[in-house]
């Protein structure tokens, strides 16, 4: 009988140390998760048309090119209990130059066309995207996982300027989506790096000096990598 009683007492001391354990690991997952990040990589826009009045250049190729940022973000931990997710939500700001190198040709509505100067754009992001993680490897001491895939869309602008030689450089600004998806793995409590993927859409009208006005669609792949500095 001693062991038994015994034995149930050593099994309630086990069940209690474990749901404290449990209730600690709770207690210490915060409603509020904010962070601020730097990002470079690369960005690989999509073949576009420019049209002008009376023209048209078809399937022009824009140069791959340096892709840099920074985002400010909070993820709200509070769904983890119901969902097993977080929600949150940043703002990107994202720099690229989706350029058109001289000498390639293209064919237009009047027939083939060679580019004799560089089509130059600089083009910058600038949005809120809305997103959702799903946290891996959660401990006490990393209450936000050792790791988390994430997923989100977003929207916002897209400011971009042209400048052929010879002319003023033309500026406009259009609405623009984006969609990201990546992976954000933690070094310690507070840092972490992350490598993503996203896509940007935006389709401008810009003024050309002597040509009038030109219509561009952006539709660019970044990919990308950075780091991260978690303040809770």
């Amino acid at each position: 009988m001693k062991v038994l009683i015994s034995s149930t007492v050593l099994l309630l001391c086990v069940l209690g140390y474990s749901e404290s354990v449990r209730a600690q690991e709770e207690v210490r997952i915060r409603p509020v998760d904010g962070y601020l990040s730097g990002f470079g990589g690369y960005s690989f826009p999509l073949k576009t048309d420019f049209s002008f009045p009376g023209l048209t250049l078809r399937d022009v190729e824009l140069d791959n090119n340096p892709s840099l940022g920074a985002k400010l973000g909070m993820w709200i931990t509070a769904p983890r209990k119901t969902l097993g997710i977080d929600v949150g939500a940043e703002i990107d700001v994202t720099r690229f130059h989706p350029y058109a190198s001289s000498g390639q040709v293209v064919s237009t509505n009047l027939g083939l066309a060679v580019f004799v100067a560089t089509f130059d754009f600089h083009a910058t992001y600038f949005g809120v995207n809305f997103l959702a993680r799903y946290p891996m490897g959660v401990t006490p001491e990393l209450p936000n996982g050792r790791w988390f895939p994430y997923i989100g869309v977003g929207g916002g602008a897209l400011r971009l300027t042209f400048q052929l030689p010879g002319t003023n450089e033309s500026q406009s600004t259009a609405p623009a989506f984006q969609g990201v998806g990546g992976v954000k793995v933690f070094f310690t409590k507070h840092f972490a790096g992350f490598v993503e993927g996203k896509f940007i859409h935006a389709s401008n009208s810009i003024e050309v000096q002597g040509s009038g006005s030109g219509d561009l669609t952006i539709n660019s792949v970044h990919g990308v990598c950075g780091l991260s500095f978690h303040f809770f």
